[in-house]
C-alpha cells in the first residue's frame, strides 16, 4: 500500500513537471481528447467504478483545489468529474478534513508508571520505617537521587495496601 502511494504522488508530481512546460492551447486541446476519450468508455461501460482509497483521495483533493480556485459550484462539476458523482467526490473530501481532525490518539495516555525498582524500594522504605509517612520516603529517595513525587509515593503505597504512617506505626505500637 506504501509502494503503491509514493508510486501514486511521484507520477503526479511528474505530471505537474510535465504540464508546467505544456502551452495553454496545447492543454486545453490535450483536456479535450481526454474528455472525449472518457465520454466514448463511459458509454461503454455498464459497471460502476470502485475507486481505492488513494485514488479517491487525490481525486478528492484536486476537485477541492479546483473548486476553491474557480469558486464553482457542486452542481457545474458533473462535466468535468464523470466516473462518479460530484457530491461524492465532495462528500470523500468532507472525509478526509473530518478524519484528519477527528483522529483519536494511539499513544498511551496518562502519566507513565513509575519502574518496578523504585516502586520495591518505596514499599521497602515504608515497611522497614513504620514512622515515616509520605514526605520522609520521599525525601529520603530525593537524598538517593531518584526524583519522585510526594503523590507518587502514595499512589504506590496506597496500591499495595499500605496504610498512611500514623495508621500504620499505632496498628503495630
Amino acid at each position: 500500500m506504501i509502494w503503491f502511494l509514493v508510486a501514486q504522488i511521484f507520477s503526479t508530481l511528474v505530471s505537474l513537471v510535465q504540464i508546467a512546460h505544456i502551452t495553454e492551447s496545447d492543454k486545453d486541446l490535450e483536456i479535450m481528447i481526454l474528455r472525449h476519450q472518457l465520454a466514448i468508455a463511459d458509454r461503454k461501460m455498464n459497471k460502476p467504478v470502485h475507486a481505492n482509497r488513494t485514488e479517491r483521495m487525490t481525486l478528492a483533493v484536486l476537485a477541492a483545489m479546483l473548486k476553491q480556485q474557480t469558486g464553482r459550484p457542486i452542481s457545474q462539476f458533473k462535466s468535468m468529474i464523470r466516473l462518479v458523482q460530484p457530491e461524492t467526490v465532495f462528500r470523500w473530501h468532507r472525509d478526509l478534513v473530518c478524519r484528519k481532525w477527528t483522529q483519536e490518539n494511539q499513544g498511551k495516555r496518562g502519566r507513565p508508571r513509575i519502574d518496578v525498582q523504585k516502586q520495591q524500594l518505596i514499599l521497602r522504605l515504608a515497611k522497614e520505617n513504620l514512622r515515616w509517612g509520605y514526605y520522609r520516603i520521599e525525601g529520603e529517595l530525593r537524598k538517593l537521587g531518584l526524583d519522585v513525587s510526594l503523590t507518587t509515593v502514595r499512589n504506590v503505597l496506597s496500591r499495595n495496601g499500605i496504610v498512611p504512617a500514623p495508621v500504620r506505626y499505632g496498628s503495630i505500637g
